[in-house]
């Protein structure tokens, strides 16, 4: 292997096609094979959710032993939305039927479909990862807050705005990103690409969040927000810590989806990789996005052996602190400079990345 990585760190990784190829070739034949056992166990997990969610709705239990459950429930809600991840990407089951019933299971606390994820998710954002306008979740420019209402809202919201509302967005950032691609960015030019049965989906969107409220009133306002509110809360948060350190630190462009440029993994605990199922490898999951995440380790192995530059790993805590301290904005002109809202250049992504790879250069 060492005489294949000096063969092979010089290849550019401004075009990411012949780096994929080259890990395409050095990767094991079964990691591209589906795993079901995953989506099994996280079908398993449903159940226990809803016994869950009965107790902490009717169950009668104290505030100090439901605040706990509330954020269990969470948590699983999680490893459930983020198995549905897996299968819509066609990494755990063969049957398109036990994908969209995991996609239901795992995707509809947030109130997002499967059609809808598959359209926002798989199709936009996968196609065209921070790329200016095709992006649904890419961050604006900062000319974009003079002429569109839309890009005023996300950048109020964002970490790094320095509004009071982005300290507190990521209650409900992941399940609002949801809302605002089926009824905003779908209707787009630059999205009309993208397939999706517009009216069919926001029926089912407004369906399931009728389901869940008439659920919540069912419950009333206690067992509501211990069994509903809270574990939502809780399940977006621990979606948006990982989403928000993926692409928001790093450059921009306006045509190419690079995941050695625009992607980034974070080194997070063993014991979050092990609930989350290995989300943290998200620049993993971008070089192969139909690859079970239950090899992101050796992907990321193979690929330092091969290129060490184009592995990008954050340390978790210090990324989040990071988004919180440096800009919202892309400068007008430069995918590489996030500015503030007057445009003055603040900080480039190439020092964002070395700020943040230093205490792992240090350690090693």
């Amino acid at each position: 292997m060492h005489s294949t990585a000096l063969s092979t760190a010089t290849l550019p990784i401004d075009d990411p096609k012949p780096l994929r190829a080259e890990l395409r070739r050095v990767m094991p034949p079964e990691s591209f094979e589906p795993q079901p056992h995953r989506g099994v166990i996280a079908l398993a997990l449903v159940p226990v959710m809803m016994a869950l969610m009965g107790l902490l709705g009717w169950g009668g239990l104290p505030w100090w032993l439901c605040l706990p459950l509330s954020f269990l429930l969470g948590q699983m809600v999680t490893t459930v939305g983020l198995a549905a991840h897996e299968a819509l990407h066609h990494a755990v089951f063969r049957s398109r039927r036990w994908e969209e019933v995991l996609g239901w299971a795992g995707f509809s606390p947030f109130l997002v479909t499967p059609g809808n994820w598959r359209a926002w998710h798989v199709q936009a954002h996968h196609s065209a990862a921070n790329i200016h306008q095709r992006d649904p979740d890419i961050l604006p420019r900062q000319q974009d807050l003079d002429t569109q209402r839309f890009a005023r809202l996300f950048h109020a919201i964002s970490p790094g705005s320095g509004t009071w509302v982005s300290y507190v967005s990521f209650g409900l950032f992941f399940t609002a990103q949801g809302q605002a691609f089926l009824w905003h960015h779908i209707n787009q030019p630059q999205l009309q690409h993208v397939r999706m049965n517009r009216t069919k989906e926001r029926l089912l969107t407004v369906l399931v969040t009728g389901g869940w409220f008439a659920l919540g009133w069912a419950m009333g306002p206690r067992g509501a927000l211990f069994a509903l509110v809270i574990p939502l809360i809780v399940a977006n948060v621990t979606l948006m810590i990982y989403i928000a350190t993926n692409h928001w630190l790093l450059p921009a462009s306006e045509d190419r989806d690079n995941p050695f440029v625009n992607t980034a993994s974070v080194e997070t605990h063993p014991v979050m990789n092990w609930a989350h199922l290995n989300f943290s490898y998200h620049q993993e999951h971008h070089i192969f996005p139909a690859m079970s995440p239950r090899f992101a380790p050796l992907l990321r192995q193979r690929l330092r052996e091969l290129h060490p530059g184009a592995s990008a790993v954050f340390p978790h805590i210090h990324a989040l602190r990071t988004l919180y301290s440096r800009p919202a904005l892309y400068s007008p002109t430069e995918g590489t400079m996030l500015v503030g809202r007057d445009g003055t250049p603040a900080v480039s992504t190439d020092e964002l990345r070395r700020r943040l790879e230093a205490p792992r250069d240090a350690a090693s």
